[in-house]
């Protein structure tokens, strides 16, 4: 499980005048005072008590600042952390091991946190646990604290100068398998002791990841919801549509939908691309053709070159090799460009080294097409049909 960054993490270094020490409840002037007044939580001596009658004055409302409200927490870092672990793994005895403690002393931490919290996190399952519904909420949570400290952690790399760390990316199987090496090659090579943690799923997936603060930055391929994202475009991406040579569509220059009989149409995710693509290339047809669905697009790949009745939508830079040998023949020239999109949260200041990888993102795009923009005045796809 993968620690997260929420809003208010964030909400605190929005803008570099955001966590002013003046903004935390110490005001600058204090040591100043004529009258010897001090802020809450301050060690000085505070001022004799005010008369019943007197009324809060302007100069107190403008001291009484959100951190007045931080309270001590009554639950530790540390029971925290092993609740993540144990929750992540769903294993006391796999999560022991992976923190380097007694089974006993895991299971003392989270029931020391369950305790404080007062309710029931984790439930048994077998030899295992799971999240209680409860526990998943305080979960999502505990992420948000981990995640919070991390940043802390990387505000002091930054001013040291990276020298470690990690980096949690995110990108759709398109831009994983065929579009990420570049940068992710360029970003190994400067900053080797960085580990670099990649998540790959489907493009709406990735984009809430990355709202939420799990993900630091990624690279996915349209069309793209419309979230508080920045992106910048920095490649297109062919889709095709291609059978198996002796398939009927291997020689028509239009599509009928006698074509398409006896044909299953092989997706490679759920709701991503090998999806939509088609439904945009196959038009109405497409809703009566059996859906197979396989785990990735080389699998889509070999089954169409191994079957003549399969039909899938892939990308050119992935078959180019199948289309000049012949062993997968492009379908009555069907086919559709899509953007390639480096995406970051909207207002979020990105740690040293997400900042460094988005950096070496950008760098990959041709200079007509570098741009940067509010998701939501972006189109919902960029197509262009040819053969429709």
């Amino acid at each position: 499980m993968r620690v997260s960054c929420g809003h208010r993490a964030d909400d605190l270094s929005a803008s570099p005048d955001s966590a002013r020490i003046g903004d935390l409840g110490f005001p600058a002037d204090a040591a100043g005072d004529s009258h010897g007044s001090c802020s809450p939580g301050s060690a000085h001596a505070p001022d004799p008590p005010a008369p019943a009658s007197r009324a809060v004055s302007a100069k107190d409302r403008e001291n009484s600042l959100v951190s007045d409200s931080f309270v001590r927490p009554a639950f530790t870092i540390e029971q925290v952390r092993t609740f993540l672990t144990v929750a992540s793994r769903e294993h006391i005895t796999q999560a022991a091991r992976a923190l380097g403690l007694s089974q006993p002393a895991v299971t003392q931490q989270v029931q020391l946190l369950e305790r404080t919290l007062g309710v029931q996190l984790l439930e048994r399952l077998g030899r295992g646990v799971r999240l209680t519904d409860a526990g998943e909420q305080v979960a999502g949570a505990c992420l948000l604290i981990m995640r919070s400290l991390e940043n802390l952690e990387r505000t002091v790399h930054a001013i040291r100068g990276l020298e470690g760390g990690s980096l949690t990316l995110g990108a759709t199987q398109v831009c994983g398998s065929y579009y990420l090496s570049p940068a992710l090659t360029a970003f190994s090579a400067a900053h080797p002791s960085v580990t670099v943690d990649i998540t790959t799923a489907p493009c709406l997936d990735i984009c809430d990841r990355v709202c939420a603060g799990i993900l630091e930055c990624a690279l996915v391929d349209g069309p793209l919801p419309r979230m508080k994202l920045d992106c910048a475009r920095v490649a297109s991406d062919e889709m095709i549509l291609v059978v198996h040579p002796a398939h009927r569509l291997a020689r028509a220059s239009r599509i009928f939908p006698d074509d398409l009989a006896g044909t299953s149409l092989l997706t490679w995710e759920y709701g991503g691309a090998s999806e939509t693509v088609p439904a945009r290339l196959l038009g109405p047809a497409h809703q009566i053709l059996p859906r197979v669905y396989m785990a990735s697009i080389e699998a889509v790949r070999r089954a169409v070159m191994a079957e003549p009745r399969l039909i899938a939508t892939l990308p050119r830079i992935a078959i180019a090799e199948n289309l000049g040998n012949g062993t997968l023949v492009w379908a009555a020239r069907r086919t559709m460009t899509r953007s390639i999109w480096a995406i970051r949260r909207q207002a979020s200041p990105l740690g040293p080294a997400a900042a460094g990888f988005w950096d070496d993102l950008l760098a990959m795009a041709p200079p007509l097409l570098a741009l940067t923009a509010d998701v939501g005045d972006l189109p919902r796809l960029e197509d262009n049909l040819a053969g429709a």
